[in-house]
């Protein structure tokens, strides 16, 4: 990240290990602490619930593309719209270009106006999709008796998408950009809890 001057595609990179190992460390420890044996049912949701993870891991890789090309203010102040269009002039070409060499100073960002608006626009349409999708899941999960698990995962993500939409509308203050990670950081941490929660607890003998 530092040698490479902020380059995006690293900077994106960097932020995916942190919650990756994020992630593995909360499965590990929630793995060894469950004892519940899920019912047929909840097991049932395993496919799903690894579904949901790919397409947040998804989100996850857009908002840190998002944020890397300092596009997080793409569309000023404004929302659901942007300056005023529901589709403003947009270049995913530019804006999805991942290697541009080396020797490139990114601090600031060098995309124009319309590359940044196409990320922006990326990022909300991707959220739009992966809120249903989630809470689809949440919902689910609480038919099939995982009523915490599932009322945590929609609480979670229904508090992630208001800090993005006040990061937008407060024009990205420090401590909401922040929220807005550790948001992402929990809600990764709500699926995998849930994730944990439809398999089977381990043996004595594999905790040995």
């Amino acid at each position: 990240t530092v040698t490479l001057l902020l380059k995006p595609v690293v900077v994106m990179g960097h932020l995916l290990g942190g919650l990756l190992t994020f992630a593995l460390l909360g499965y590990v420890a929630l793995r060894l602490a469950e004892t519940r044996a899920p019912t047929p049912a909840q097991r049932r949701l395993r496919p799903m619930i690894v579904a949901a993870l790919a397409l947040l891991a998804l989100q996850l890789a857009l908002g840190g593309w998002t944020s890397a090309n300092y596009a997080a203010l793409a569309c000023g102040a404004d929302f659901p719209k942007c300056y005023g269009q529901w589709w403003p002039p947009t270049d995913f070409h530019q804006g999805f270009v991942l290697w541009r060499g080396i020797g490139v100073n990114y601090e600031g960002g060098v995309l124009d106006a319309p590359a940044r608006a196409a990320i922006q626009i990326a990022h909300r349409i991707g959220a739009l999709v992966v809120s249903g999708f989630l809470l689809a899941t949440a919902a689910r999960a609480w038919r099939r008796g995982l009523r915490a698990a599932g009322a945590l995962l929609a609480v979670l993500l229904c508090t992630q998408g208001a800090l993005g939409i006040a990061n937008v509308k407060l024009m990205r203050p420090l401590p909401v950009a922040t929220a807005h990670n550790g948001g992402a950081a929990l809600l990764l941490l709500g699926l995998v809890d849930m994730l944990v929660r439809v398999q089977s607890p381990l043996m004595p003998a594999q905790l040995a």
